[in-house]
């Protein structure tokens, strides 16, 4: 099972979202949003089965938890984050695929590619500012204990000390590709 985690405040984007997903049955979308704003009301997310929808006591702009209300219910297969501000690259799941296939226990972290398609984020063990939130696939294991972080550490990011986090927990072992997995802030207005 490949598990995308969105923690949704920009509902404007879901349907472009949505359809840049692929529809096959081993995908969980899940969405988490504040329980002080109604439901979205697009007709696929009451249709397709394959979502989740989270309604958490947060505010609105409160990713951290959203994120971890749907990292605590993941016990199997792979994970990945998506933001509500982009779409889902086919490599993501490409690699997913192998992982499966190889049985892999472990973090892949791949390229990301800015709005207009050039190269962001180079592959590379995390390290401050050279890791996003969308660019790693990981293996389900290390949601025994990792979550994503409250607060950030000096000049960490979350989604560093994230990944970190999930590094540390599989040894500093990972797999490195050289090939993008990932798109950076691909529906903001100014990048459409």
């Amino acid at each position: 099972m490949l598990h995308i985690i969105t923690p949704l405040y920009r509902y404007e984007n879901l349907p472009r979202t949505y359809s840049s997903i692929v529809r096959n049955a081993d995908i969980t979308w899940h969405i988490s949003k504040t329980s002080r704003n109604p439901d979205p009301s697009y007709d696929f997310i009451k249709s397709d089965k394959r979502i989740k929808l989270y309604n958490v006591d947060c505010d609105d702009r409160d990713t951290t938890s959203k994120r971890n209300a749907a990292l605590e219910t993941i016990n199997d297969g792979y994970f990945c984050f998506l933001d509500d501000d982009t779409v889902f690259h086919r490599n993501m799941y490409k690699k997913y695929l192998v992982c499966c296939s190889s049985n892999f226990k472990g973090m892949l972290i791949g390229e990301q590619l800015n709005s207009h398609g050039q190269l962001r984020l180079s592959a590379r063990f995390p390290a401050y500012t050279k890791i996003d939130t969308g660019n790693v696939l990981s293996h389900h294991e290390c949601l025994s204990v990792c979550r994503w972080p409250s607060e950030r550490k000096g000049i960490n990011h979350k989604d560093f000390l994230f990944w970190d986090s999930v590094y540390n927990y599989y040894d500093k072992q990972c797999w490195i590709w050289n090939q993008p997995i990932s798109f950076y802030n691909r529906l903001r207005p100014d990048n459409v």
